[in-house]
């Protein structure tokens, strides 16, 4: 084959780019009818520091003036095959033509196709400049990475080039289907359930022993379907993948998954199916929109697992947001009004839940993209987007798509590195993007669990202690918990997992979180009572959880019970006012923490590492109150204080200061007396 690689072509590759990159390999090829040069290229240390690149960077020469969709296959197939596959970069290539219009036909193209790679045009005019001025090239690169935004992609993944975490989830899910058992994949709206299910399907065709039908059961004429209608799309589906014709036994004179058992027993040896269903719902007894699934779902069912009950070669996965499908027992029956028929996917599917992102995840994608982008996150600032997102893949992304985009709006130059203060500072601003994302992820639960979803009102609302004592059962926050979306185990404080859906409840449900505080304290002796039971509880609480530790034989925080005087402690003044406050504030210290402080000697609660290894919950419930109290009776503050003070804030007003939040005092008075009785019912229970 005559090469296509001229002189001039080689004298670009040796003096435009090799200053910046060392040749390691390199071909021509010929494939889906078009010919292509293919060489690898391993950056110089300036390029991989700039731009994050770690492996070889793949170059392209195409020597055709008009370019068309197959140069970009046949770019795509090489890359995908040895010996590039796993060598390369999988997010970037630089690409070379004599095409006239190479920028803006990548432009177009990439435009259209944005889960691919970014193909980096490089012109003639491009390569002549790069000759002589080596920052050419850089700022060729930099044209075309820092521009395109890699962390705004809400669709599913349908390649691992963008795909992160998940893989525990992933293995479970196919080492199920190989012992041709069935899994149910649950979670909230765009934590990337669709995505993690594609992954499968690459993982398991990689097998070439199980082959996939994948249906998405909110598309029309699948929800439209009859139970018998969808098992005719199946038989098809089969036929299909194994080279058969069962679709010519369907004749009326049969039942038709008598039909699809057949064509199941007729899979090759060694050879195996998955059929997944993806939006469950829309085809089940609690279908939005296709009511007479209610009933042909209990049929549906049934038959495929007598079917798999019979022969092992099938196995079925199931995906959508409501688990019910698979942990609900018995559902209503349509034929007999005051009966209920068995479900009969109960006990027969191993269910997942899909939270966000471990942290170790989240830092890989960040810097991963962040790199390619011109983006440098200092790890404080990942952590800090770990803390406020939960790790949720969507909102993590768009947030650090806002940073993006805000840069831009103020022509940063790039490189340019994100700390944790300019992540911080921009929460407001950020939070306001994010708002309309928030209400998706939570509108399913207010819809599905409504108890559910006014239990994170409650929370939103910084109520922890009705939190603690509403959900005396799992099964009260079971699926808020199992999403992710708040963290309350056992010698813990509940917490949301993901703040800023916290902040968007709190601004959403503005007027009823308000109501319920209007009614529960909407008089001095329905707080005089409140104040009486929680001072009780409190101390109560604190001699029982020091004694108990002395019989132990473990860390005591009090001398002895004589040490806090009780009586003084239930003469806790309410609050009502900035100076009832302080009163509040001294007094607690000093009949709650104080004795602490002399019993642990030299500096006390804020200085004992034993109090803050051994009783961490209750150590930061006495910070609080030690922080407040030095705040608002203290002239003058040490910054550590200052930095505690800031933190509380944002725990218990949102970041607001407290006379800027109506009936702030009294709401500073309860959050102090309710952490302090949360911490300690959590720190009994582990003792």
């Amino acid at each position: 084959m005559r090469s296509i690689l001229l002189d001039q072509d080689k004298r670009w590759l040796n003096n435009a780019i090799a200053p910046q990159f060392t040749l390691t390999w390199e071909k021509e090829s010929r494939l889906v009818n078009t010919q292509i040069y293919v060489a690898l290229l391993r950056p110089s240390r300036e390029i991989s520091d700039t731009f994050g690149f770690e492996r070889e960077i793949p170059f392209f020469y195409s020597p055709y003036e008009n370019l068309e969709a197959r140069s970009m296959q046949a770019l795509d197939q090489i890359c995908s095959e040895p010996p590039l596959a796993g060598r390369i970069d999988p997010t970037v290539a630089l690409f070379c033509s004599p095409a006239t219009n190479l920028e803006e036909w990548i432009s177009r193209y990439t435009s259209e196709n944005s889960e691919g790679r970014v193909i980096i045009p490089l012109s003639k005019k491009t390569l002549d400049a790069c000759i002589d001025d080596k920052w050419a090239l850089i700022n060729a690169i930099k044209g075309s990475l820092f521009i395109r935004d890699l962390f705004d992609y809400k669709l599913p993944l349908k390649s691992d080039r963008y795909f992160y975490g998940r893989e525990d989830i992933v293995a479970a899910i196919v080492d199920n289907v190989r012992k041709s058992q069935n899994s149910g994949l649950f979670g909230l709206r765009k934590t990337g359930k669709t995505s993690v299910l594609l992954k499968v399907q690459r993982a398991l065709r990689e097998t070439n022993l199980i082959e996939t039908i994948l249906f998405d059961c909110k598309n029309r004429p699948i929800r439209k379907s009859s139970c018998d209608d969808l098992a005719e799309r199946i038989i098809s589906e089969l036929d299909r993948a194994f080279g058969r014709n069962f679709k010519k036994r369907i004749d009326g004179s049969r039942d038709i998954f008598d039909v699809l058992m057949e064509a199941v027993e007729a899979i090759p040896s060694k050879k195996k199916v998955c059929i997944i269903f993806d939006e469950i719902e829309y085809i089940s007894p609690i279908s939005p929109t296709e009511p007479h699934w209610a009933g042909d779902f209990i049929d549906f069912w049934q038959a495929l697992w007598a079917i798999q009950s019979k022969c092992d070669k099938i196995s079925f996965v199931v995906c959508g947001v409501n688990p019910t499908v698979c942990d609900r027992d018995r559902f209503e029956s349509i034929s007999v009004p005051g009966r209920t028929v068995q479900n009969p996917m109960f006990s027969i599917f191993n269910t997942y839940y899909l939270q966000g992102l471990d942290l170790e995840s989240l830092r890989r994608m960040v810097r991963f993209f962040g790199a390619r982008m011109g983006l440098k996150f200092d790890v404080e600032a990942i952590d800090y987007l770990y803390q406020q997102y939960g790790g949720h893949p969507l909102l993590s992304r768009l947030a650090c798509s806002f940073h993006h985009h805000e840069l831009e709006a103020e022509n940063q130059p790039r490189p340019f590195q994100l700390t944790l203060a300019k992540i911080s500072d921009a929460d407001k601003r950020r939070d306001a993007e994010l708002s309309s994302y928030c209400g998706h992820v939570v509108a399913e639960i207010k819809e599905l669990y409504p108890d559910e979803y006014e239990m994170l009102k409650i929370l939103a609302a910084g109520e922890i202690s009705d939190f603690a004592t509403l959900t005396g059962r799992d099964e009260d926050i079971r699926h808020i918990r199992e999403y992710g979306l708040v963290s309350f185990d056992q010698g813990d404080l509940p917490r949301f997992r993901i703040p800023v859906v916290k902040r968007y409840l709190i601004t959403a449900e503005r007027d009823a979180i308000a109501f319920d505080e209007v009614e529960r304290f909407n008089t001095i002796e329905k707080r005089q009572a409140w104040l009486k039971r929680r001072v009780k509880a409190l101390v109560d609480d604190l001699l029982l959880l020091n004694e108990s530790r002395r019989e132990l034989g473990t860390f005591t925080f009090y001398r002895s019970n004589n040490s806090l005087k009780g009586h003084y402690v239930v003469e806790t003044p309410l609050v009502d006012s900035e100076d009832s406050a302080r009163s509040f504030l001294v007094h607690l210290h000093k009949y709650v923490v104080e004795p602490s402080d002399k019993c642990l000697g030299r500096g006390g609660v804020a200085n004992s590492s034993e109090f803050r290894s051994e009783l961490p919950i209750l150590f930061h419930a006495f910070m609080r109150v030690k922080t407040y109290r030095n705040i608002h009776c203290h002239l003058e503050v040490n910054s550590y204080t200052e930095q505690d003070y800031r933190r509380f804030l944002i725990e218990d007003f949102n970041g607001a200061l407290i006379e800027d939040v109506e009936d702030g005092w009294f709401k500073l008075q309860r959050r102090v007396m309710d952490y302090l009785h949360v911490a300690l019912q959590a720190e009994i229970s582990k003792t």
